[in-house]
């Protein structure tokens, strides 16, 4: 690692950017589409299985994150003082959100008695003692309290990544794009 704060970010840290933004799209689309399906239907369950493989993936995707933003640095902060607060807020919240998300999750399917198959591959056997008081808490925080949390967050950081695109013109958006110059 480097003393000096580096101009753009890592490929790696873009790479896991968007791979983990992707993600959390096909989380929340499986989730959604299994809806669409009666509760004895095979494909029902099918998307659930792929919901609770993909939030998994993003457990793993985050952690690695975490710890290549510990050896790759940010770039420095645009803006006011204000400006620069409030994007390390929104940023940690953020990677909060990212690790409590599927953590809610399959601890709720471990309190609701439920293994968890993972891509088809393997299963998660039950660890704890099956309480549905608190498999419907933690469902709750899941679906609700930080679904809904991580909607405001990314209207902040969507909000102000066009701000400093479209407003500031500082190029903070082309640093983190994956394609094209920084």
């Amino acid at each position: 690692m480097t003393d000096t704060i580096p101009q753009k970010w890592h490929p790696l840290s873009r790479g896991l950017h968007w791979l983990i933004a992707i993600l959390f799209l096909c989380a929340w689309a499986s989730v959604e589409l299994h809806e669409g399906y009666d509760k004895e239907d095979p494909m029902r369950s099918w998307w659930m299985v792929l919901h609770f493989s993909i939030g998994l993936s993003v457990l793993v995707f985050v952690i690695a994150r975490i710890y290549f933003r510990a050896i790759y640095p940010r770039p420095e902060l645009y803006g006011g003082r204000w400006q620069r607060k409030l994007s390390q807020l929104v940023e940690s919240l953020f990677y909060v959100i990212m690790l409590a998300m599927p953590i809610t999750g399959m601890a709720m399917r471990q309190f609701a008695g439920k293994e968890t198959t993972v891509f088809w591959l393997f299963e998660i056997p039950t660890l704890v003692e099956e309480n549905s008081d608190i498999a419907k808490q933690l469902a709750f925080f899941h679906k609700e309290l930080i679904w809904n949390a991580f909607l405001v967050l990314l209207v902040l950081h969507i909000a102000g990544a066009l701000w400093h695109h479209f407003g500031k013109r500082d190029g903070t958006l082309r640093h983190m794009l994956p394609w094209g110059k920084s």
